[in-house]
């Protein structure tokens, strides 16, 4: 317990004992068991670097973690969990983690870059879905103004609020975020505006006809899937019908197919149903004031009509009030039984494992209603875990030909090999192996250019695993998309064998894809092994001389797939290149 001695004398001995603390007691305690934002008998917090820094404002905590140590540890660890001083969670930072110790660590599960490095934008709005912060009340002065975004739920306007959060009910039941100081702009602000690009579908109906509607004797409009597609209502109602037949989509022929809707309207909703004008809907969803809404369910695979019928204030003929994209998938199984791997991006939702899906879904509910994509694969690692790739290590590299490859798994790899030129060791990470037998004279580019999901580097070498020469590396290119890379190798060979790594960068992981683009003169027939410009008799004694595993992989002329074993495949390769080069 502290003594009870004055202010002055207590701050006194505090300058006196900082010194000495610093180098030894501080040592000792730091990091201790308990927690830095709960009072504890015992010296010291688990946090290593708060510790040393409350102990050295104050030399008492480290022989007792009173209130004050608790106090000062909340003004001033930034980047702590819970801790005042790491700012709001629902605003993004400079520095890692937020205020609310429970919201900070289910966050972190999701983004460990959210408590290592920084709160950004990211971790923000995954806190704004994950967290709870128990409710606001709309025109609650002290809660702010609509258009710009809070800490807190609801804001000061009471009807403009009521409106956002009929639209997405965390606005007052977690936090008023940045999506929803959008919604308050759009909804409460008269900023409505569909906009529809050159290359969508424009509704073909004149303003004064009812050529689409057939039930008034017209013909429903033809769409495409994927394709988004607009149109106008006539002042005093008006209802267009659009056309798709869902039959040919059912490729496991189950009888459904899975539709994913997306409405942004002045004011209208969409009914999906058969062919018929007395058939009621299977399924509805509507938009008001532009704001875009999400209807995904499985519907028969039928020939389909969707009837747009205007709302109230929906009307006019010169510009479009309503845009709707629909995409269809042929999957409405149990979305945690899909046989696809948790690791491996997919079109369809769900993934094989139901235990890491059931969580991941959790998490994003997205991942089990419509696609598992990069987002739902680095969830899947972070919370399940699993094998590395299969080429995690060099001796393990996948050989890939001139024509690239179209994606690969770097999640869950570890770090193998030299150092890179091109970034710090601190943070390259885990990376994957690939061989490449060079098929032209002169330079070669390979890249990850708009391939990967995550910050990639990539690393080039010639020699074999057990003596890599660095030959070109990249990290980012300004020309690719963001943290994609392309590097240049001059000086490349005809048959020579490279070694690529490719490595994530500051945390990054996920899926990726190389391409090769070659420059310089073609190379001669790889299965002329005696060089003579055919392809006969003496090459295949060659080959057979070498018949087996290669005894350095990289530097094995016969083995023609490059695959570390010259066997019944080179035979097939050399074979198809009989006679003259």
């Amino acid at each position: 317990m502290r003594s009870q001695f004055s202010s002055i004398l207590a701050s006194l001995t505090a300058m006196s004992c900082l010194f000495l603390i610093t180098g030894t007691a501080s040592a000792q305690v730091c990091p201790g068991e308990e927690g830095c934002l709960v009072v504890h008998e015992a010296g010291g917090c688990s946090d290593e670097a708060c510790c040393q820094n409350v102990c050295q404002a104050d030399p008492f905590c480290c022989e007792e973690w009173d209130s004050t140590c608790v106090d000062i540890a909340d003004a001033t660890c930034v980047g702590l969990c819970g801790a005042m001083a790491s700012g709001g969670c629902f605003v993004a930072g400079a520095t890692p983690s937020c205020d609310d110790a429970e919201c900070c660590q289910t966050v972190c599960v999701i983004d460990p870059f959210c408590c290592e490095t920084a709160w950004d934008g990211n971790c923000a709005f995954f806190a704004s879905n994950a967290c709870s912060t128990g409710g606001g009340e709309c025109g609650d002065p002290s809660s702010g103004p609509c258009d710009a975004p809070g800490s807190t739920p609801a804001c000061e306007d009471e009807e403009c609020c009521e409106v956002v959060c009929l639209s997405d009910p965390t606005c007052c039941e977690v936090v008023w975020d940045f999506v929803c100081a959008a919604l308050g702009e759009t909804l409460c602000g008269g900023n409505c505006v569909v906009v529809l690009e050159d290359t969508d579908q424009f509704e073909a109906e004149g303003c004064g006809a009812e050529s689409n509607d057939p039930c008034e004797g017209g013909t429903a409009e033809p769409i495409v899937a994927g394709r988004q597609f607009g149109g106008t209502f006539r002042l005093g109602g008006d209802v267009d019908v659009y056309a798709l037949d869902l039959t040919g989509f059912d490729e496991d022929l189950d009888g459904e197919v899975r539709l994913r809707i997306t409405v942004g309207a002045a004011d209208a909703v969409l009914a999906v149903r058969g062919v018929g004008c007395d058939l009621d809907p299977i399924a509805t969803v509507g938009s008001t004031s532009c704001q875009s809404s999400t209807l995904i369910t499985c519907v028969p695979a039928i020939p389909t009509e969707f009837v747009i019928t205007p709302g109230p204030t929906a009307s006019g003929c010169e510009e479009p009030v309503y845009a709707i994209r629909i995409e269809v998938i042929d999957f409405c199984d149990e979305p945690c039984g899909n046989p696809a791997g948790c690791l491996v991006p997919h079109e369809t939702p769900g993934c094989d494992d139901p235990t890491c899906c059931d969580l991941v879904c959790k998490i994003d509910p997205l991942c089990c209603e419509w696609a598992w994509d990069s987002f739902c694969t680095v969830s899947a690692a972070t919370n399940c875990g699993g094998d590395p790739p299969p080429n995690d290590l060099c001796d393990d590299a996948i050989e890939i030909g001139p024509e690239g490859i179209d994606s690969f798994r770097q999640l869950l790899a570890g770090v193998d090999g030299p150092d890179s030129d091109c970034v710090d060791p601190a943070l390259r990470g885990g990376d994957v192996w690939f061989r490449h037998r060079v098929v032209c004279d002169g330079e070669l580019l390979v890249g990850t250019c708009n391939l990967s999901d995550f910050n990639t580097l990539i690393d080039v070498y010639r020699g074999d695993c057990t003596d890599l020469l660095p030959v070109a590396c990249s990290d980012d290119d300004a020309f690719c998309g963001t943290g994609s890379s392309v590097t240049l190798v001059p000086d490349v060979t005809c048959g020579e064998t490279l070694w690529i790594r490719v490595s994530g960068v500051d945390g990054g992981t996920g899926t990726a894809g190389i391409q090769f683009s070659c420059f310089g003169g073609t190379c001669p027939c790889n299965a002329d092994l005696n060089g003579d410009g055919i392809v006969d008799g003496a090459d295949f004694g060659l080959l057979l001389s070498g018949f087996g595993a290669c005894p350095k992989k990289g530097d094995c002329p016969e083995d023609l797939d490059g695959n570390g074993v010259v066997d019944g495949a080179d035979i097939g390769l050399l074979l198809a290149s009989w006679g003259d080069c």
